[in-house]
């Protein structure tokens, strides 16, 4: 997921600062209504003057010059993308994006074509997706100990011990709490070769505390270090440096209605001009209410709502789905 999209900031002589607001409004890509449920509007000429005075220093058109601050942008959010799907083992072109914020549906299409990957997916309300997962996520608590230990099936008991008192911790939590529901405890360690000077997670069964089995940890071990490294030493100690325990009450359950959909082509508001990296084409506008179950149009687009504005690059076809999320998919 992509929330509200920071940006760098780019000076010109004097200090003036050109931001990514100001180069989305340059292009034509922002500034073509109200925000923030009409308690702003973006003075548009204010931007072109902070974009042009740093295009001026540059020596560069302005178009382009608020073209290269958008492509730094979604550079900075690509490298750290990048860093989280190294980190966690995963490959990005499996998932869909999600843009979330008054920001992060501005820039969340360009960033998906550069991460790879072929699906997006805009919530009807971009804005509230924060305050909505405050509301309804699962209340949960973390808990750890550390225990340094090589894993054998001499110190299964002590992780047993730990793990028993980790979760009586985390079931008088979620009283204090006030949840009197059933709790889901699961269960982790973090683990390392003896040697590394790094651990990582490992998610396990109760059953294998219960049963005494060290195999079947230390083979979660090693299929977990080869998804994430693309390696593992079968024949390599273990040590067990962490337990971990998380206990998860369950929030409310979500209900969103759904509306059947009625397979229209989208019709736009207006039509206005967009440099969209190469040159200004005549693109759609849409009005996000409008926009009905079914409803199918095409990129280079622009949708403006209340709480936010999607900028849908060439190459994204668009539709609505019958909870009236917007979903892209990008070509092969």
């Amino acid at each position: 997921s992509a929330g509200s999209t920071p940006g760098p900031a780019c000076y010109g002589r004097g200090g003036t600062q050109a931001t990514v607001t100001d180069a989305m409004v340059v292009c034509g890509w922002l500034g073509h209504s109200e925000m923030a449920y009409g308690q702003l509007r973006i003075d548009t000429g204010l931007a072109h003057s902070a974009v042009g005075e740093l295009a001026a220093r540059l020596g560069r058109p302005v178009e382009q010059t608020a073209q290269a601050i958008l492509d730094i942008a979604v550079s900075e959010m690509f490298v750290e993308v990048e860093k989280l799907a190294s980190r966690a083992g995963v490959d990005l072109r499996e998932f869909t994006l999600m843009p979330f914020g008054g920001g992060g549906p501005m820039l969340g299409a360009f960033l998906a074509r550069e991460l790879g990957m072929k699906r997006v997916m805009a919530p009807r309300r971009p804005g509230v997706v924060s305050a909505l997962g405050g509301l309804v996520a699962d209340l949960r608590g973390d808990f750890i100990r550390t225990i340094f230990s090589p894993l054998t099936a001499a110190s299964l008991p002590e992780i047993r011990e730990a793990f028993d008192a980790l979760a009586q911790e985390g079931r008088d939590w979620l009283a204090a709490q006030g949840h009197d529901a059933a709790a889901e405890l699961t269960l982790s360690c973090d683990m390392r070769y003896l040697g590394q000077s790094y651990e990582i997670e490992v998610v396990l069964s109760p059953q294998w505390l219960a049963g005494a089995n060290p195999e079947a940890i230390k083979q979660a071990f090693h299929r977990t270090h080869e998804q994430l490294y693309d390696f593992h030493d079968p024949v390599g100690e273990i040590e067990l440096v962490n337990v971990r325990l998380s206990a998860i009450g369950a929030g409310p359950a979500l209900s969103f209605p759904e509306i059947d959909e009625i397979g229209a082509a989208a019709i736009p508001a207006r039509r206005l001009p967009v440099y969209t990296g190469v040159s200004v084409e005549t693109v759609d506008l849409h009005q996000r209410q409008t926009l009905v179950p079914g409803s199918t149009f095409r990129g280079p687009a622009v949708v403006v709502q209340e709480d936010t504005t999607f900028a849908i690059p060439a190459g994204a076809q668009a539709r609505v789905d019958r909870h009236l999320n917007l979903l892209l998919t990008f070509a092969e």
